[in-house]
């Protein structure tokens, strides 16, 4: 088991790609706080958890709120007394807007949603990892964050800067023996794509890729263990573009 005794907060771990990271960090021994703003849904994944065999905490967090980030912390530690990894895996994808028609409000929503929840919980975070020596953070990024959309300017600003969060992070923290990456999905079988996109708009897509694979949440969980795991232990600043080749560079 490639984190046994290890502790993994997962944020946004209710559905999708954290679910199924969270999942998978219980099957290879890790202690997994489920954290997300869905409670339900988080005590539930915790059930699967505990049901595998693995130690669950369930944490009802807004990732966006700095009270609410810190409550998620203290949770952890006062349950687990550490944290080994962390997997900023919570964002939004809505709404689909040009540049005129976007709103302030859902400007600032996505940028403090998708940026501000991976300062929040890495400054939660951090100096744990730092008195212990070693760490893992993985943030999900995107890679619409590398080459834009039209009508998600909102959206790839946020993932873009995620990519540059992480690269500055690994900077700051590499001395402390934490290792910073983010993974960059293409398009995955997951609620959030799907609300705006029709079956056939995915099925174009997936025929215009070099391997006609729909990527699924436990495709992007794979990746993300890698980096968590000691196999990974020279990276650090990276964003993997985990696509089925839909873009490269």
């Amino acid at each position: 088991m490639r984190f046994k005794d290890k502790v993994a907060v997962v944020t946004g771990a209710a559905q999708g790609i954290g679910r199924a990271t969270a999942l998978a960090m219980g099957r290879e021994g890790a202690k997994v706080v489920v954290a997300d703003l869905q409670a339900e849904k988080a005590q539930s994944v915790a059930n699967e958890l505990q049901a595998l065999g693995a130690e669950a905490l369930a944490v009802e967090v807004n990732v966006a709120n700095e009270t609410s980030v810190k409550r998620m912390a203290k949770s952890t530690f006062e349950r687990f007394s550490r944290a080994d990894i962390l997997v900023n895996v919570a964002g939004i994808y809505y709404p689909k807007a040009s540049v005129v028609d976007l709103s302030e409000e859902d400007w600032d929503r996505t940028i403090n949603i998708n940026v501000g929840s991976n300062f929040l919980c890495c400054r939660e975070f951090v100096p744990a990892m730092r008195a212990q020596h070693s760490g893992r953070i993985i943030s999900l990024a995107s890679g619409i964050g590398h080459y834009g959309m039209r009508q998600f300017s909102h959206y790839a600003a946020s993932k873009a800067a995620v990519i540059g969060f992480v690269k500055s992070l690994a900077r700051e923290v590499g001395p402390d023996g934490i290792t910073v990456n983010a993974i960059c999905p293409g398009s995955a079988n997951t609620s959030m794509p799907r609300q705006h996109r029709s079956e056939e708009e995915v099925m174009e897509r997936l025929r215009a890729t070099p391997l006609p694979h729909i990527l699924e949440p436990e495709d992007i969980a794979g990746s993300i263990l890698f980096l968590a795991s000691d196999a990974a232990a020279f990276i650090t600043g990276q964003s993997y573009n985990i696509n089925s080749g839909t873009y490269m560079f």
